[in-house]
């Protein structure tokens, strides 16, 4: 008889687990087809427009860079999309690694270069160690990394500097990103990291972007570094305990 009611009990409970995370899943489709739908067709209306332009003998020569812009931030969005498929498949297995920190991040920082350049962007890397190393999946640091980068590029303003901080203390680890960028609030920022469903469809790339870093950054059990000051500087990156 009590293994009937246990049983019971059980299902009803595996009932409730199924419910809760089909919702859950539901929620994420909806809003990463929100992101697609909004992002997508913004890039892509701006390169219809930009061609027009050219049919009509009209077009600066910078409109090349809004074309590029555009290609750059689709490429982003569908990249994140595919990446964000995957790794809800496999989050709980993380590989981790010796990784030399400073050697990834100088690697990201070149690939990113060029699309910096176009927005007159220098990118600082600054260490106070050679070799950093640090345990973390390699996959999952360098899309951290690639993240923040692209998000301090993609939104800060032109005719800036990106900068790169790469520390090494006695007890921890340190990378962030710091870039020129419009203020965000301390709830603003909150919303984007916590994966709240409140869209600011000027900076859906940016958000996606820096929420899948969290949730990688996360997901190690780091500490998160996010702020914004009055002064249009912003700081996103990471902490790493030392064990």
């Amino acid at each position: 008889m009590f293994k009937k009611i246990f049983k019971k009990i059980y299902k009803l409970k595996l009932k409730k687990i199924k419910k809760r995370y089909d919702k859950k899943l539901q929620t994420e489709i909806e809003k990463y087809v929100s992101i697609l739908n909004h992002d997508v067709r913004t890039a892509l209306l701006a390169q219809i427009q930009s061609l027009n332009l050219f049919l009509s003998n009209k077009a600066p020569k910078d409109i090349l860079y809004e074309v590029l812009n555009s290609n750059y931030f689709i490429y982003e969005i569908i990249e994140n999309t595919v990446f964000l498929s995957h790794y809800e498949n496999c989050k709980n297995n993380l590989r981790l690694e010796n990784i030399d920190i400073t050697n990834e991040a100088n690697n990201i920082c070149k690939k990113i270069e060029q699309f910096a350049h176009f927005k007159n962007q220098n990118i600082i890397l600054k260490t106070n160690s050679k070799n950093i190393i640090c345990k973390a999946d390699k996959f999952l640091i360098n899309k951290i990394i690639h993240n923040l980068l692209t998000s301090s590029v993609s939104y800060g303003f032109e005719n800036s500097e990106i900068e790169v901080n790469i520390k090494e203390n006695k007890n921890t680890i340190s990378f962030s990103a710091k870039n020129k960028s419009v203020y965000m609030t301390k709830e603003k920022i909150r919303n984007i990291l916590a994966d709240k469903k409140t869209y600011d469809f000027n900076q859906l790339g940016m958000n996606l972007n820096l929420n899948i870093a969290n949730k990688l950054i996360t997901a190690h059990h780091w500490d998160v570094i996010a702020h914004s000051d009055k002064n249009n500087t912003s700081t996103f990156g990471f902490i790493v305990k030392k064990c």
